[in-house]
């Protein structure tokens, strides 16, 4: 039994360990203008919480807006105007990176945006964060995403203005979405993930034939891909079950119909051990 002032230092306690938490949020924003730049190397850091990566408004080349646990990450802005290289977001204080070590980590905001008509190599490292990349309209040459155990979702709702020659995604225990590759236009598109869930639709506009390499262990592999388009499906390792509608089967190659005269073709390759892949067509 626990003694009455015992009891009340307890509560005591209680009462003020939220307090204490909310003391340690910060926020913090920061920008800068275009100023005839040509090429912008950026890269976002943001281990834990609630982000958002997308186009900016008005002239801002970047805006930053976070919302962060100060007693664990310290806010980032460097930028280099002759090299064009960037570096936004969080590092861990005292050197212990980007890992979640709190509930005040997981209540963390951050909103970055870019001008879109800058050309840009983005790469994002999004940890434990619920990341929303809406990259529509921008004009990216390569995209790297990394995430960790959250969702993360990309999206192209309109075709990139760029030449986008790469584009890695890697994935952890995660749910991963990304929509628009047709828009996002890019020669070569990555997926490297563990335990997790990969949904890719290769919806928008189509401006080249695409090609996909998948790899994925112990997880799931949904492809949405626009109905009429020539599709070849490669798998390199063992798959646990393919649902696929329409492919013809040779060997470890399935093939859809008339796929050497499509007008418009994608080529995935799947390495993928225990890993179910489920092909659904667009209208």
């Amino acid at each position: 039994m626990i003694a009455p002032r015992a009891f009340l230092a307890l509560c005591s306690a209680a009462v003020t360990a939220a307090p204490v938490a909310a003391q340690s949020m910060r926020t913090v924003a920061t920008s800068r203008p275009v100023n005839g730049e040509r090429l912008v190397r950026a890269t976002v850091d943001f281990g834990a919480g609630v982000v958002h990566v997308g186009a900016s408004s008005g002239t801002d080349l970047y805006r930053m807006q976070l919302r962060y646990d100060a007693e664990r990450n310290t806010p980032v802005h460097r930028y280099d105007p002759r090299t064009g290289i960037l570096r936004l977001g969080l590092e861990g204080n005292g050197g212990s990176g980007l890992r979640v070590t709190s509930r005040a980590q997981l209540s963390q905001r951050a909103d970055f945006d870019f001008a879109p008509l800058v050309p840009m190599a983005l790469e994002a490292n999004l940890g434990a964060s619920d990341a929303t990349l809406d990259l529509g309209g921008m004009t990216i040459l390569s995209l790297t995403v990394r995430g960790g155990a959250s969702r993360s979702t990309v999206t192209f709702a309109t075709p990139n203005r760029g030449e986008c020659s790469r584009a890695d995604f890697t994935l952890g225990a995660a749910e991963f979405d990304v929509t628009g590759i047709a828009n996002a236009g890019c020669a070569e598109i990555r997926v490297e993930g563990g335990v997790g869930k990969a949904e890719l639709s290769f919806d928008g506009t189509w401006r080249r034939d695409l090609k996909a390499d998948v790899s994925l262990a112990m997880g799931s592999l949904t492809l949405r891909i626009p109905r009429g388009t020539g599709v070849q499906l490669v798998a390199s390792r063992f798959l646990s079950s393919l649902d696929a509608e329409g492919f013809t089967r040779a060997g470890d190659t399935w093939t859809t119909p008339g796929f050497a005269q499509a007008k418009q073709k994608l080529t995935v390759t799947v390495n993928a051990s225990a890993a179910g892949v489920t092909v659904t067509w667009l209208p």
